[in-house]
This record gives structure tokens, sequence and C-alpha cells, in this order.
């Protein structure tokens, strides 16, 4: 009984192998950066409800940084009069999520991306559309021009992502399993805040200090006019417990101050009532000698009608009061005041708690660390960072829109360590975007932070610390503390070393690059990839070549229609020196998935090769539907090759097959053992639609060499036959020396032929002597003129040792049909003569010196 059930499992492996299972869930696919796990195991028996089919996302975010793009073209409102006007508007402010255009990633990844950067507290908030109330206005200036225009603050991320899951197939009452992982990088942009900006000539774009500040960020003289109220009889000699708006003149310097939140604001008009009531005197020292910057929760409005809430001293713009927010009574202050931060910090200090409700949702709890702000994910979270126990009396409400303006990415040169339980992490810096960890006190010294950089260090989340990227986002310039490696710049996500300080120039970092590089140990340094993510836009050096990376490999464009036609118009264009340029592979890595530009074909990249899907079945049948899409031009695509490369593991979508392609042709494996003792167990697998999988040819092609998995056996395809290679010095002289071995199960090896094919051009090892195989026989050629007469100049020649040589055949096998050349008569071969015979088919041409030599039956 126990051989039979041996039995029966074995005829199910073996069936599983030929036969096509039913997935319970997907295929199989590999990673389409070339870097493919290896496979934990091929299919096993496995017990009902055993499996977790679902799959298991893990994202991890690598970088992340803030932009800003525009969302819709700049309106003009122009003042060609001698007053200031007034300009209504109504726009629509709108952003939307989107993927890398060049990287066309799927909204279900994406979607999972977006996750991963809100649990990291990068992203509190993703944008939607939304319409301006009608009556926003502007006032431009006499003789002026203003601007309005939509914009939207977005967090571009690039993430590792890891997918783990389970096929299941069911076949003759057992469920089978196969454990499947694979890894993809890719970039996702996610918009944050969709905002309207407003300016006034000469400035021609927004940036992001002036969406945070509510859509304006210029300066402007001093004083603006205006009648400045005569100073009342009593002398302020301390400004300390001034209530808000009371006016204040200085009797030395001649400047106007308004109390904000016991801070003394200089106002640089008195324009719009702001100077309205009576002024006291004070002197300038008084002035000095009172608070930097306004309490929490205060608040002002200026003559542009926008509100700003102080938070560590900083004005944040307010688009909304609606509760909880508490504007309170706004002090009237100048657009100067605000614009040129008098009395006020540029962003808010560290350690100060806000809270925004986004609708009905109460978004969470934030510290300000660097001016933006590390979120918690629970009250012992904010206790841990030592707020202490009484935090949430110290927590300031603003607007959903602000709480996303300010950002969630300190910047560079911040010092962080995670905190939970009374246990802390390593010591950290911010390094665009990213956190660079040190591993000893010397580290951080090195890094120039100084001797007291305990005392900069801010207390952050356990849980944020690890979710922070660890590479620095593009564009960011690194080297190893005091100047242990050579300056490098962060581009598609990997590290690309400069030789010279010329290379940093030409690569668009200016003249001033050296005050950009950020210090980080040498360790992290040389931790960070090198490996340039798919759907970088990189340029050669000085030259105006540009290509994309797609599959890890160059792709040059040839014109700007190509660039632009295969989606890269918009993206970055980041410049890497002509030696990087020249060391990029130019071969597109297995497992990448590609579009054909301007049009709707799609393929995956296997063995080098293009392997087309006829339907998105196929594709997704293949595992190719999470995967991120790369466009190539027109004329990439059409010069890929179509045939597989020798040495690639494939599998039949939907089924168990597995084969290896070896001289062009499919070896399929009917077992694991088979497939390890052939080497393939740790190459990458890729699935093949079973259109191209039946399609594949099974005769390996002439010249390839091979070996037997079963013995240290080799041997040559020489007409479709196993040609025996008996030592090193053969396979030397036949000229197999350089060429890869192709290892095949024994099973196989013993299968093949060993009769060379009719109609085979051959050679000599040891000679120049050349010869055809006809009826199983070598019939020599004496020159060139008989091998051109004969049709054999146009076949490849195949080398074979001399020792084979020598012993083929020299007569004719019975039944064969030859003719000479030029000549129509054709004549059958039997027991060494020749009869006249009639054939229009398989009648084999040979020299007329060696027709005439068959003697006549």
């Amino acid at each position: 009984m126990r051989i039979w059930k041996r039995w029966i499992v074995g005829l199910v492996v073996t069936v599983l192998a030929i036969l096509p299972a039913t997935p319970v869930f997907g295929a199989q696919r590999v990673a389409t950066t070339g870097i493919v796990a290896a496979e934990p195991s091929g299919w096993h028996y496995c017990s009902p409800g055993e499996p977790e089919t679902r799959p298991k996302i893990t994202v991890e975010i690598l970088a992340a940084a803030r932009g800003v793009t525009t969302t819709s073209s700049p309106y003009a409102f122009i003042n060609n009069n001698a007053h200031d006007v007034t300009f209504p508007y109504a726009l629509t402010k709108s952003a939307t999520e989107a993927s890398d255009k060049s990287i066309g990633a799927t909204m279900k990844v994406s979607g999972e991306v977006v996750e991963a950067a809100i649990n990291a507290g990068y992203v509190q908030h993703v944008a939607s559309t939304t319409s301006e109330s009608a009556g926003a206005t502007l006032v431009v200036k006499a003789g002026t021009t203003g601007w309005v225009q939509g914009f939207a603050l977005f967090l571009q991320t690039a993430a590792r992502i890891k997918i783990e899951r389970v096929d299941v197939a069911y076949f003759l009452g057992l469920y089978w399993c196969k454990r499947v992982e694979q890894t993809i990088i890719e970039g996702v942009r996610i918009p944050q805040v969709a905002a309207l900006c407003a300016w006034s000539s000469p400035q021609t774009k927004c940036n992001l200090s002036q969406l945070a500040n509510g859509g304006s960020r210029g300066g402007q003289p001093a004083w603006g006019g205006g009648n400045t109220p005569p100073p009342g009889p009593q002398p302020v000699t301390s400004v300390n417990g001034l209530a808000d708006g009371t006016l204040l003149t200085t009797t030395d310097t001649g400047r106007v101050y308004k109390m904000v939140g016991g801070a003394p604001i200089w106002q640089a008009t008195c324009d719009d009532g702001i100077c309205s009531g009576t002024s006291r005197p004070t002197t300038q020292a008084v002035i000095n000698a009172g608070p930097a910057t306004p309490r929490n929760a205060s608040t002002v409005i200026d003559q542009r009608g926008r509100i700003f809430l102080f938070v560590g001293g900083a004005p944040i713009w307010q688009d909304s009061c609606a509760a909880p927010v508490s504007c309170g009574s706004p002090v009237k202050v100048s657009n100067w005041s605000v614009d040129a931060r008098d009395h006020m910090n540029e962003v808010p200090a560290d350690g100060h708690l806000v809270q925004a409700k986004a609708g009905t949702v109460d978004l969470p709890v934030a510290v300000t660390i660097g001016g933006a702000l590390v979120t918690f994910a629970s009250p012992q979270e904010i206790i841990d960072a030592g707020y202490g126990t009484d935090w949430a009396g110290r927590v300031v409400a603003i607007s959903s829109a602000s709480y996303n303006h300010l950002g969630f990415i300190p910047p560079d040169g911040t010092l962080v360590q995670g905190t939970s339980g009374g246990t802390s992490t390593p010591v950290a810096a911010i390094v665009g975007g990213a956190r660079i960890n040190f591993a000893s006190p010397q580290e951080v010294i090195d890094a120039g932070h100084g001797t007291n950089w305990a005392s900069k260090v801010r207390a952050v989340p356990t849980r944020h610390f690890n979710l922070m990227p660890t590479v620095p986002s593009d564009g960011t310039l690194i080297q190893g503390s005091v100047g242990s490696t050579p300056v490098a710049a962060i581009i598609g996500t990997a590290r690309v070393n400069f030789a010279t300080p010329q290379e940093v120039i030409d690569a668009g970092f200016g003249t001033d690059w050296a005050s950009k590089v950020r210090a980080i140990p040498a360790r992290a340094f040389n931790d960070v990839p090198t490996q340039i993510i798919d759907g970088t836009r990189i340029k050669n050096g000085t030259s105006t070549s540009q290509a994309a990376v797609v599959g890890g490999a160059k792709v040059p464009f040839t014109s700007m229609e190509e660039l632009e036609g295969a989606g890269y118009g918009d993206r970055p264009l980041w410049t890497v020196p002509s030696r990087v340029w020249d060391a990029l592979p130019v071969k597109i890595a297995d497992g990448t998935r590609i579009r054909k530009a301007g049009s709707t074909s799609q393929a995956a990249i296997v063995g080098d090769a293009k392997v087309p899907f006829t339907s998105m079945e196929e594709l997704e049948g293949a595992g190719y539907g999470n995967a991120p899409l790369s466009v190539v031009p027109a004329r990439v695509w059409d010069a890929l090759s179509n045939d597989i490369k020798d040495g690639t593991r494939i599998q039949e979508a939907g089924a168990a097959s597995q084969a290896a392609i070896v001289g062009g042709a499919k070896v399929p494996f009917t077992s694991m053992e088979e497939l390890e003792g052939a080497g393939y167990a740790d190459k990458p697998l890729y699935l093949l639609p079973p259109r191209v999988w039946d399609a594949l040819s099974t005769r390996i092609a002439d010249g390839t060499r091979l070996k037997d998995a079963g013995s240290a056996s080799q041997a040559a395809v020489v007409g479709g036959a196993r040609v025996d290679f008996v030592s090193e010095q053969e396979v030397i002289d036949a000229g197999y020396n350089g060429k890869p071995m192709q290892v095949i199960p024994n099973r196989v090896w013993k299968a093949l032929p060993t009769r060379i094919a009719d109609g085979t051009r051959l050679k000599d090892a040891g000679s120049a002597s050349q010869a055809a195989v006809v009826g199983g026989a070598r019939v020599d050629f004496v020159s060139e003129q008989e091998v051109i007469d004969a049709g054999y100049n146009g076949k490849v020649m195949q080398v074979i040792p001399n020792r084979v040589w020598k012993a083929l055949p020299t007569q004719i096998a019975d039944g064969t049909y030859v003719k000479s050349p030029g000549s129509a008569s054709v004549w059958l071969i039997n027991g060494g003569r020749k009869t006249a015979a009639q054939q229009s088919s398989n009648v084999q041409v040979i020299p007329t010196r060696v027709l005439d030599a068959i003697p006549s039956s």
C-alpha cells in the first residue's frame, strides 16, 4: 500500500509538470529591475486552507522629496491705471495622484506607496479637486501686473515594494502550493495640497515658501506710506503685558510697531487703517528688549486679507478659521511685516505641538522639527518624546491646508533619534529627506554637527524613525565625512560619484557646489545603491545626448520627439558624467515590462528578448499586471531581439512546466532534480504565455556547446546531432572553448541523435578540409568552387574533431537521392551504386566529381 501511495504522488508531480494547473491566485513574476529574489521552493503538497493566498505587500520608502508643480495656466490681471485695482477671480485648484509617467506604475501599487508614505508620516492627505469660492480678490498695484495660477505641492517618492504570495493548484484531489516573491522599485508622485498662488511682477512663479505663506513672499521698502499717528503722552519702558493691537512709535528711529502676542511687529505702512488709534512713544532699545516672536495661537491679518496664526514664532497662513481653528480677532498688520518676517521666525521653532481637522477626520497631533511636522500615532508616543503628560494643553489647532503646507520632511542637518518605551534608536541626520544613521559620537562630529551635537538632537517616535527613507532625494550632493570619499550626487535614487570638480559643475550644481555638499559617514556613503532606477531621465555630461533608464539600461533618444513620445518630456533631467554614461548597460534587464511609444503594444524582456503580449489576459497571466511599465521609442522596440538567449529559465504561465533555453530551443525539465542538476535552481524564473511557450522550438541549434548534467561529458550540436568531445583539446581545436557551456539533463543528453543531419557543412578541426553530410556520409569538397557549386557556401560551417571527421562513413546511405550541380538528372543510391530516378524533393547536391565516381547499377 505504501508503494501505491508513492506511485500516485509521483504521478501527480509528473502530471503537474506537463499539464496546466488551475491557479487560485495569480502567477509568478520576477522583479523588473533585474534584482530577483531566489524562489523559495517549487510546487509542493499542502493542506486545504493552509496557505495564505492573499499577497503580502511590504513597502519601504527609499527616498522622498517635496516639490511644486503647476495645475493650471497663469491668469494675468493687468493694471494700467495710476491707482491700485482690486480684481475678483474664481479659479479651480486641483491636483490628482499620479505615478511617474516614465514608469507607468499601476494605481494598485501606487496606492500601497501612498499608504506607506502616510504610515511613515510624510503624507497626511492626498489632494483632490476643489473650487475657489466666488469673491476671491487680488489687489494689483498701479502700473503692474498681477498673476494667479493653480499649483500643487507634491511628495516625490521612490519605494522598494516586496510582494509575497502563494500560488495554489488543485489537481487529482490534492492541493499544490508554490511560494512566490518579487521585488520592484517604483516612483510615485503624491499630491498633498492644491492651492492658488498670487503674485506681482516681476516674479514669474510660485515656490514652496510662497505657497506656505498664502501665495506671496515679496519684500518691499520699509515704509509704504500713510499717516503716522501722533504718539500719546505715556512713554512705554517695557512691552511686556501690552495688549494685542497696541501701537508704538519709536522716538529715536521713527518706526511704528504693533503688538501681536506679546511681541512688537514693525509696520511698513499705515494704509488700510493699520495705524488707527493712539500711538504710545517708546525707544528702539525697549522694542529690542521685548519678545522676539509672538506667542503661540496669536493671529494677524495683512492687507491682502490673509490671516496668519503663530506657531513657534512663525506666521502660518490659515485658509480657514473653521473650528477647531480659533483665529480670534486678528491684529491688522502690513503685508511687508509678514513677508519680511519682522519679529517672526521664518519657520516654526522646534518642539511645538499642532493638530488639524480635515473634514470630519482628526489629523494626528504633530510636533514641529526643523520647520516641518513629525506626527504621533498615540498619546504615549508624545509622552515618550518628552512632551509630558500635560501635552494636550499645548496643542495649537491649525487648518488642514496649513498643516499639510508645513510638510513632513525636516530640513538637511536636523538631528533626530527615535524613542519608545525607554529605549532609543541611533542618532541620525536628515540629508535630502532621508535618515542617515550614525554608529558613534565621532561620526556625528566628523559629519560637522559639532561637539555639542547632543543638544541639537530632537526626539521622534521610534515608529516614525524606522519608517523614514534611507536614501537622500535626487539632486542631493553627499560626501563621506572629512573628505573620505568622492563627492557624489543622488540621481534616480542612486549614488553617482564625481571624479573632478568640473564634473560636478557640468552636472549643473554650479561653481558653488561645495557649499551644497552634505557630509555623511563613509560607511553610509558606501551603502547608498549605485543602480539608477527605471524611469530616470539622464543627460550625457556636456553633450546634448539624453536617455531614459529602462530595466537598468540606458535607452538613448535620438530626438526630442522620441523623448516626448515616450512620456519623458516632464521628467526631471539629471546630468551624469560622460564616463558614467558610457559605463551604463545597454541591455534592458530581464523581467522589465515595456510599451512601444505611440502604440498599445506591450511586452516583457525575457532572456534579452522582447516577448510581446497579445492581450491583457496574457500579460496578467504571466504575472506582469502589477509591474511598472516603461515606454521605449518605437525604434528601440523594433530593434529588440525576438530570440530568448540560452541559459534562461522559463515557465509556462498557468502551469507548473519549466524549461531552459538551450541553443534557442526549449528543453523541459521533468522534475526539480533535473532542474537543480542542470544548475538552474538559483536562476530567476520568467513566465511565458502558453502561446509563446508552445511556439518555442525543441531542436537545439547547431554550434551549441553542451554538457551532460550527469557527468563531465561535453559535446557540440552539429547537424542536430550530439558530437562528443573526448578531451579539452578537442573542445579547443573545434573552437568551442570560448562558447558558453549549456548544461542539460542526462535524460535529454541521452536522447539526442548522434547521426549528423544531411545537408550539414562540416570542417575538419585538424585541417582545412571541408565536407557535406549526404546520406549520413562525409562527402569531401576538394575546392571552394565545389562548395559553391553544391550550394554550401551560404551555410554555416560546423567544425568537428579530427577523430569524428575520420570516423564518419564515406559511403552514401541507401535510399538517398543525389544530383550534380547544374544537372536535372536525379540518382538513387543503393548498395554504393546509382540508379536514375524521378524525384523532385529531398535531393542532395554533390560535386560532379563525386557523382561520376559512383558506379551505375
